[in-house]
């Protein structure tokens, strides 16, 4: 009987195993397309119908390293950033203007780079002794403990991000401007411009209020 129970204990063993190795890991085995997340949001009580004109920034603000301290970039990527959302806003029926002829929206472009390198301290499983204590190991008596090493992990957290953000300037609330949309997106690649076109006709996709058209 025993013999009976090691055996079926080996075969169900050997299952469990063959079935893990065999089983797919849903986030490694996920595409770089499928990590990003786009993120959108609106004000509710925007009449998207009621705007006209819109203008967009000629660079992007760059946050990196926790600073609050933005600086302008205008690299390649930013570059198609900002055609990219114009075509879109074109095609919802909205027409650009210069900053200086009072558009109805004002369009603000952010990257943002959150990532750091930071240094973790572990002291071991838990810190405490365990059941085997000094006593055991021929050091009786008291006085005698445990001590663990110091150990030091480096570790780097990669998290970039991107940000669009429409403000209404046709109804100002006394010297606020409210912000009627924005996209944030996240995950893999979103830095890259060759994604560029894809992302933000994503962020639109999801929007279907966004536009003047009626």
């Amino acid at each position: 009987m025993k013999r009976t129970l090691y055996l079926l204990g080996t075969v169900a063993a050997l299952m469990a195993i063959t079935f893990s190795s065999c089983r797919k890991d849903p986030l490694k085995d996920m595409t770089e397309e499928e990590s990003r997340i786009y993120i959108t949001n609106h004000d509710s009580q925007a009449n998207f119908t009621s705007y006209n004109t819109f203008s967009i920034v000629d660079s992007v603000a760059v946050f990196a390293g926790g600073s609050d301290a933005a600086k302008k970039a205008l690299t390649t990527y930013d570059k198609q950033l900002i055609s990219a959302v114009t075509t879109q806003l074109q095609q919802r029926g909205y027409t650009l203007v210069s900053k200086s002829a009072k558009p109805d929206l004002a369009v603000n472009l952010t990257r943002i780079d959150n990532s750091y390198t930071n240094i973790s301290w572990n002291p071991g499983w838990w810190g405490g002794a365990g059941y085997w204590d000094p006593g055991y190991w021929g050091f009786p008596g008291g006085g005698w403990g445990w001590y663990w090493p110091s150990y030091y992990t480096v570790y780097q957290v990669r998290d970039k991000q991107t940000a669009i953000d429409v403000f209404d300037l046709k109804n100002p609330k006394g010297d606020k401007f409210t912000a009627v949309w924005n996209a944030l997106w996240r995950g893999s690649g979103v830095w890259d411009t060759g994604n560029v076109n894809s992302m933000v006709q994503a962020s639109f996709d999801q929007s279907a209020y966004l536009t003047r058209n009626k």
